[in-house]
């Protein structure tokens, strides 16, 4: 879909296109395990969601008819997905800091 997506900023075609190149490398497996470490442009999820949601619509709402799409789409990702995957370690210091009793964490 990035391929034919109209794009009328420099910044966010750039980073498509350094983006697109490192995903296209990467297994389901891998996307679930270390996708945290990478920051894809926030354009690509919301262009996957926006056709996952015409999907749903051109189904006439058919929640199971959406869902067999997402799933061929997302094979290799749901195929990795487990209840015992470990959290990113942002989540886990958040996790851990609350914890100890803190209540005030500022990321930056």
């Amino acid at each position: 879909m990035h391929k034919i997506v109209l794009i009328n900023n420099v910044e966010l075609s750039i980073a498509i296109n350094q983006y697109v190149p490192l995903l296209e490398t990467m297994s389901g497996e891998d996307i679930v395990n270390r996708g945290w470490r990478h920051e894809p442009p926030k354009a690509i999820s919301d262009i996957f969601e926006s056709v996952m949601g015409a999907v749903l619509v051109d189904s006439a709402y058919n929640y199971e008819k959406a869902a067999s799409v997402v799933e061929i789409v997302m094979d290799d990702v749901l195929a990795a997905l487990s209840p015992f995957l470990r959290k990113d370690p942002v989540s886990e210091l958040l996790e851990w800091t609350a914890g100890a009793g803190c209540q005030n964490v500022v990321l930056k």
